[in-house]
This record gives C-alpha cells, sequence and structure tokens, in this order.
C-alpha cells in the first residue's frame, strides 16, 4: 500500500540475488494481516491500539499464499483508576502449509473487566494450541549463505546518526477506506463517519506505522529482514493528516562480512514539515533514546524542550534491521 525503497521487495532480480525465488512482500503487510484478522473476532470491542512488542517474519510468503491468524490471551488487569483494563495478547499469522509466517504480542486498552479480575488461567490445549510454541524460521540464516549481494544504492549508517527522513505523506479518507477493507478492519473507530463523524475518524495504528516505516525505507535501504522491538501509539492520526518520520542509530554491529544489524529509534511525526520545520531544531535526546516513554513525558519533554514537536509525535518505535554491509 506503500511505496518500498528497498529493492528486495520491489526488484525479482535483486530478490533472486539475495537467495528468493521471487520479491519479498513487505513486512508491514504481514504484521498489518496479523492485526487485523484478529479485529472482528476479539478485539472490535478495543478502545485504543496500546503498542506492539517483537514482532517478526518467521517464513518466506509466496505469491498465492493464504493466511489464518490466531491470538492467544497472555494477561489482562484493569489500570489503577478502574475505569478500563489493559490486555497483552500474542498474534500468529500461518499460511496454508500450517506454518508460522508472522508473529507479535499486543497491548490493548478495553472497558473494565467485571469482577472478579483474578480469574484461574485455563491454558489452551485445542489443536491450535501447537502454533503458539517455539517460532519459526530465522531470516538471516537464509541471507548469511549469500557470497555477495547485488549492487543497489545503500548509505552507511553509523551510531547516534539522526536522520530527518524528508518525506512527509497522508492517509487520505478514500486510501484509509480502502486499507480497511482490503485488511479486513472491521473496528468501526476507523471508517464509520455516520457513529464517530468525519472528526472522530482514527487511522489504524498498523497503517500509521507502516507508512512511518515506509518513508523511512529510503535513507534506511537496503532492508533485507527486520525486527520490531516495541511500538506505542502517542497521538492518534486522523485521515488527511501528514505522516513524516525522524530516526536516530542507536547501535550498528556487524553479523559477518556481508551483513550488519542496524538498531533505530524512530519517532512519526504529523503535520510536520520535516525539511522546513526541523533543519537546526535540536530533538531532546530523551525522545531518541532506547526508551519507550509514556505519552503525557512525551508531550512534557516537548512542551520544556522542544514546542515544535508537541502534539506532533505520532508513535514511537525501536526495531533492528538486517542490511548488507556497505
Amino acid at each position: 500500500a506503500f511505496p518500498a525503497s528497498s529493492r528486495i521487495s520491489t526488484s525479482a532480480e535483486y530478490a533472486a540475488g539475495c537467495g528468493l525465488e521471487e520479491i519479498a512482500i513487505p513486512a508491514s503487510m504481514l504484521l498489518n494481516l496479523t492485526l487485523c484478522f484478529s479485529v472482528e473476532p476479539f478485539s472490535q470491542t478495543c478502545r485504543l491500539h496500546l503498542g506492539l512488542e517483537n514482532a517478526r517474519q518467521e517464513a518466506v510468503v509466496r505469491e498465492g499464499d493464504t493466511f489464518r491468524s490466531f491470538t492467544r490471551l497472555d494477561r489482562m488487569g484493569n489500570t489503577s483508576r478502574g475505569d478500563a483494563s489493559v490486555i497483552h495478547t500474542t498474534h500468529i499469522l500461518v499460511n496454508q502449509r500450517d506454518e508460522r509466517v508472522f508473529s507479535l504480542l499486543k497491548r490493548s486498552y478495553y472497558d473494565p473487566i467485571r469482577q472478579p479480575v483474578e480469574r484461574e488461567s485455563k491454558p489452551d490445549q485445542g489443536k491450535n494450541s501447537s502454533y503458539f510454541d517455539g517460532v519459526g524460521q530465522q531470516f538471516i540464516d537464509q541471507f548469511q549463505s549469500v557470497e555477495k549481494f547485488p549492487d543497489a544504492p545503500l548509505e552507511s549508517l553509523a551510531v547516534d546518526d539522526v536522520i530527518l527522513h524528508p518525506a512527509v505523506r497522508p492517509i487520505g479518507w478514500t486510501e484509509n477506506l480502502a486499507l480497511s477493507t482490503i485488511y479486513r478492519n472491521t473496528h468501526p473507530i476507523h471508517w464509520d463517519a455516520q457513529r464517530y463523524g468525519r472528526d472522530g475518524i482514527v487511522v489504524c495504528g498498523g497503517f500509521v506505522q507502516a507508512l512511518v516505516f515506509a518513508i523511512c525505507d529510503r535513507e534506511l535501504r537496503q532492508v533485507l529482514d527486520e525486527v520490531l522491538e516495541r511500538s506505542s501509539h502517542v497521538n492518534t492520526i486522523a485521515p488527511e493528516d501528514r505522516i513524516g518520520a525522524v530516526s536516530r542509530v542507536l547501535s550498528v554491529e556487524q553479523i559477518d562480512r556481508h551483513l550488519e544489524a542496524v538498531r533505530i529509534k524512530t519517532l512519526g511525526l504529523k503535520n510536520v514539515d520535516i525539511e522546513k520545520e526541523l533543519v537546526g531544531v535540536e530533538i531532546p535526546a530523551d525522545l531518541l533514546d532506547d526508551q519507550e516513554r509514556k505519552p503525557s513525558e512525551i508531550e512534557a519533554i516537548c512542551q520544556a524542550q522542544c514546542p515544535t514537536l508537541s502534539g506532533k509525535i505520532a508513535l514511537q518505535a525501536i526495531r533492528s534491521i538486517i542490511r548488507p554491509r556497505s
């Protein structure tokens, strides 16, 4: 749905040079399938999508594959105020060959849990429980067997590099409706303007994250694989809000002669002209460190140290990307 700059997802020749049979399906697409397939049976009553952890692809995806999604409730509890609950779940995407394709952990905000809140755990021993055992393959094993990666644009990245990604793009009304339909996201807050009004529609958090990462892709390419360590949403995005991004390189690790792992903190921004409003602006170090901060803490930092970003941060995310070495 969003532009990709890494050639493994756009060039059959490059993908073949990386040992794949066809171009790679973007990880963000698989992440959104994993999330959205669970909406109707499980999370259609969810108030807010709080965040994700340990999201990773576990098997090669081929054109024509079909998928199912399974959800396991890991733990739940009411907030200290008792006006809502936070539910932790594991989500698994499985293909027609019964292979785990993608997995992630999710935190969601729901209505309060009725008493008794503490309930005895009843582990699922049904036929689908085996999908939650262990993990699938690691993509890095496949890429480590490649002797030489095809030539492609590749910028060197170093620790503490701060990248102002120049692209800024909205998710429009039509695009938001189309994505909600394609990915079967049936939560009404994403499309029912009759109920919520046009001002009350919120773009799905998975779509926002996918666009933020697509915006980053040109400066971070060539991304062969990635693991989302954690992400969370700070301010909501409405249709037509313009989305941009700024990133900081947290670490660069040499895997072997051909590959490196780059750990990156990214902030997704809304309605900020990156090249005009942030050039020369000192972004507080606390916003770009490896800590996940509460929205209230982020806003306090912005108001005190960087008013330009006050109310403008939509997403915070840390991920590790695998790239050919430059």
